[in-house]
């Protein structure tokens, strides 16, 4: 095992959030901690949750951030990441809608940066290429944010403002990020990633012809070394509790979980669920 490989690590915090640092640069995506009730977001308004927010941090020893990538606009992947990127520095790399959370929330222009489809941005050690994509098939919130959000607010408010995966690659390896569970016909052929953090939200409620198809236009696509899942877990709950899935009114992750080991078995390609702040290695085989 090189020691170079070895000192690329990912921290998985829930969700779609994954930070990756080699211990001198880092970037996080979607560091989304509050992770409001059900009730609330159903009923109430949100906004993000200060303690939350730098309790998870310390918690896993982030203490700066070179850049914070947002895939889409929703309140679980964009709502947190300006109160992030004030609390750790760094950049906040977004769509037109993220940016418009950035200056709700009083972030300065300067530490924000528009992204689209085909972009490649130099983050510390790390570069990083915007692949733009779908959401998942049920998007409850389409659109875009036209004006600068202000917290608190209702859980609509935060609508996609179009969907974003990460390749990002250092020079020990590359991972694809890639939150949300619906693919473009061959946008990732010839990537290969030596890991793939893989979306799996509603999943399991795809007919298994999308299941096949989102599994070879991603996942083989990719011919990563690793898969682990992302985007499979109750966010309702909070981080101080052991992550579990969504409930079945919402999901049905045991169908997905039958699936990925299906597919697993059929490729040879290792499926790896990860801990919330567990640590992994991504680059080593």
């Amino acid at each position: 095992m090189a020691a170079s490989e070895a000192s690329v690590e990912a921290t998985f915090f829930g969700t779609s959030s994954v930070h990756v640092s080699d211990g001198t640069s880092g970037v996080l995506v979607d560091g989304f901690f509050s992770r409001p009730s059900l009730r609330r977001v159903a009923f109430g308004r949100i906004a993000p949750d200060l303690g939350r927010i730098t309790s998870a941090l310390s918690r896993a020893r982030v203490r700066r951030l070179d850049g914070l990538l947002v895939a889409h606009s929703h309140y679980d992947h964009a709502m947190d990441a300006p109160e992030v990127v004030k609390h750790l520095g760094g950049k906040l790399f977004g769509s037109d809608s993220t940016l418009h959370v950035g200056r709700g929330s009083g972030l300065d222009e300067q530490a924000m940066t528009r992204i689209a489809d085909g972009d490649e941005h130099t983050v510390g050690s790390f570069t990083v290429r915007v692949l733009g994509g779908l959401h998942s098939p049920g998007n409850r919130f389409p659109g875009v944010i036209e004006e600068p959000l202000v917290a608190p607010t209702r859980a609509s408010s935060y609508r996609d403002g179009g969907c974003f995966s990460f390749l990002v690659s250092h020079p020990t390896g590359s991972m694809l990020i890639h939150p949300s569970a619906n693919f473009v016909p061959n946008k990732f052929d010839g990537l290969d990633v030596d890991c793939l953090y893989l979306g799996i939200g509603a999943l399991g409620a795809q007919s298994p012809r999308f299941q096949d198809d989102y599994w070879r236009h991603v996942v083989e696509a990719t011919r990563p070394g690793l898969v682990v899942p992302i985007h499979w877990d109750n966010f309702f709950v909070a981080l101080d509790q052991k992550l579990r899935p969504l409930p079945a009114l919402l999901d049905k992750f045991a169908r997905t979980k039958e699936f990925l080991g299906r597919k697993s078995a059929e490729s040879g390609i290792p499926v790896r669920f990860q801990d919330a702040f567990e640590v992994i290695r991504p680059f080593v085989r």
